[in-house]
């Protein structure tokens, strides 16, 4: 699985909050601001978390490989060995350059 897979898989399934209905997602936990890079060969995910009770809404994460994803009722969730997050909007500034992450 690589970051374009993910990236890719995001762009074709997620809409837009204002457009689905209200039902409870699949898990709690949002990363907003995100990319999605490939380090060592796997995909992994720099964003924002957001309703996880371990961390202050808005600390900076990165989550361990991405081992699969999938879609429920226009939302896109990533999962790792140990924790599923839904995809909230990604990163304005990012273009596929993981350069810009280092400055």
């Amino acid at each position: 699985m690589t970051a374009d897979e993910i990236i890719e898989y995001y762009v074709q399934t997620s809409h837009s909050t204002l457009l689905t209905t209200k039902q409870h997602p699949l898990c709690p936990y949002i990363l907003k601001s995100w990319t999605c890079l490939n380090v060592d060969g796997q995909a992994v995910i720099h964003g924002q978390i957001h309703n996880h009770p371990q961390y202050p809404s808005g600390k900076p994460l990165k989550t361990l490989p991405i081992e699969g994803y999938c879609s429920d009722n226009g939302h896109v969730y990533v999962c790792t060995n140990n924790s599923m997050y839904e995809l909230g909007l990604p990163h304005q500034r990012f273009e596929g350059d993981p350069q810009w992450l280092l400055s």
